[in-house]
């Protein structure tokens, strides 16, 4: 008896080892070197520079650009708040400004598992946990690791699609769905109407619209509109129906018309997912448990906790959770991938049920070992290989040079923080070598509350006494005359000059 303790410990225990491995694991994935990468344009430096005026002007309604109200990027506040929580937590900087995006995405981590652990059993919350790490583009690319509104939609989105699987059971939960969708709303605008669909499907198709009293619908109403209401009412008084009347007519009409023109394929996001590695393994392992289901032939619970009957809202559920936002953003011609990925944790979803049903359906005997290990080991360790790549790339990750010098100068010089700047450099992407680019002017907020000013060397010159200037060393060379009366503060692969008094 003593030499079975041992392995009954294990056997009762062991799997909950292996949810902190994987919850450590996801953890490092989300925070660890988060200040390393460089900044990325567009969404994310503009999302950065709007919370750090919005800290700086302690106004968090108005967001600016360069302390400009900013009509470029229409999003409600939400992810700026989440970024000046980072700020408020971990001080002013590149962590900081990332920090509510990488809680965001392991909190859907841990929400998804704990709700297949409650609801379907250990092994489906472990299978979750396997396949969820195997999205790298969730760690990478628009979501996790910047500081953008997707990881914290995508978190929002992921709570009202598992209460409204839940619905059925306990209608109450619609109204938390409806609180989902508000906040959705507040961080990605428009897009949090993808859950009308999903919502208003399921509910037909399950008959529970018919157990819906006018008291469930004004409760789901006041959650759903009540805080998005209340927020345009605030703007409102600020400037109007400048910024909301464009949330619609540039966010939406303007983009989709655009995107239609540039992008008529039907096919695009279908093509992304296909040449995903993550929904290939998902895929398969859904496949094959179906098969063995049916090889199998047996109908039965997913789990010792769940009835049969929940199993046909559950798949309905799952089905319009992954197809509705495929059909809509592939209708729309929109070409930003990272629109799909509320499909992935509905798809991760439905794979590690399929396991968990197949797990109670196996028997006990050698052919239903058999069986089991092909629908979940294998898979496994599929998902562990991609895993590996996913926590490898964190150690190859860069810092821009242009980004890395405003940082370390500002570090070396605390007594120029706050001066006006201007830049003059030939590497830029998208803008004159003389105007500032959206990473590198939230650099030069981030690390010493600078103030930046297009024009390049030519306006520096016609500026007063103490303004900086940041320029590239063939930049220099060619104005080395102009600038020889300026002092030289800092030299790296840029130099940063201060200019004298005459």
């Amino acid at each position: 008896m003593k030499q079975n303790k041992p392995v009954a410990f294990l056997s009762k225990y062991g799997v909950y080892a292996l949810y902190l491995i994987l919850t450590a694991l996801c953890a490092y994935v989300c925070f660890a070197r988060l200040d390393v990468d460089l900044i990325q344009h567009w969404d994310e430096a503009r999302h950065g520079v709007n919370a750090y005026e919005m800290l700086k002007s302690h106004n968090y309604i108005v967001n600016t650009y360069n302390y400009q109200n900013d009509y470029f990027n229409l999003k409600p506040p939400l992810s700026y708040w989440g970024i000046l929580l980072g700020f408020k937590l971990f001080g002013v900087g590149v962590f900081g400004m990332r920090f509510y995006s990488a809680l965001s995405m392991l909190l859907t981590f841990l929400v998804l598992a704990s709700y297949l652990l409650r609801r379907y059993g250990k092994t489906a919350a472990l299978s979750s946990m396997l396949l969820f790490l195997t999205f790298r583009d969730l760690f990478y690319r628009h979501a996790a690791r910047n500081a953008d509104a997707d990881a914290v939609y995508l978190l929002f989105f992921t709570i009202g699609c598992l209460c409204l699987l839940e619905s059925v059971r306990h209608v109450h939960l619609l109204y938390l769905c409806g609180l989902m969708f508000a906040l959705c709303f507040l961080s990605k605008s428009w897009h949090a109407f993808v859950l009308l669909p999903i919502g208003g499907l399921f509910l037909i198709v399950t008959g529970l619209i018919r157990r819906l009293r006018l008291r469930d619908w004004l409760l789901f109403l006041a959650c759903a509109l009540g805080p998005v209401a209340l927020w345009a009412a605030v703007r409102y008084r600020y400037d109007g129906m400048a910024f909301l009347g464009q949330m619609f007519g540039v966010d939406v009409t303007q983009r989709i018309s655009w995107s239609e023109s540039s992008n008529p394929d039907y096919l695009f996001f279908l093509n992304y997912l296909l040449h995903s590695r993550a929904v290939l393994v998902m895929t398969a392992t859904l496949a094959a448990g179906v098969l063995t289901l049916l090889l199998l032939r047996r109908r039965t619970a997913i789990g010792a906790r769940t009835a049969d009957s929940a199993l046909t809202p559950a798949f309905w559920g799952l089905l319009l959770w992954i197809l509705v936002p495929l059909v809509v953003f592939s209708l729309s011609h929109t070409y930003y991938y990272w629109y799909v990925y509320p499909v992935f944790p509905g798809l991760c979803a439905a794979a590690s049920i399929t396991v968990q049903k197949c797990r109670s359906a196996c028997a006990p005997s050698l052919r239903g070992r058999l069986l089991f290990a092909a629908v979940f080991l294998l898979p496994a360790l599929a998902a562990l290989h991609y895993d590996k790549t996913t926590v490898q790339k964190i150690n190859s990750l860069e810092t821009s040079g242009f980004q890395q010098d405003i940082k370390i100068a500002m570090e070396q010089n605390p007594s120029l923080h706050g001066r006006e700047i201007f830049v003059e450099k030939n590497d830029n992407e998208y803008k004159a070598a003389y105007d500032w680019e959206q990473a590198g002017l939230l650099m030069a907020e981030l690390s010493g509350d600078l103030h930046c000013t297009d024009g390049g060397v030519d306006a520096f010159l016609q500026a007063p006494a103490g303004t900086l200037l940041i320029v590239d060393p063939a930049t220099y060379e060619k104005y080395e005359k102009e600038l020889s009366g300026c002092r030289i503060v800092y030299r790296r692969e840029y130099l940063l000059l201060e200019k004298s008094p005459a």
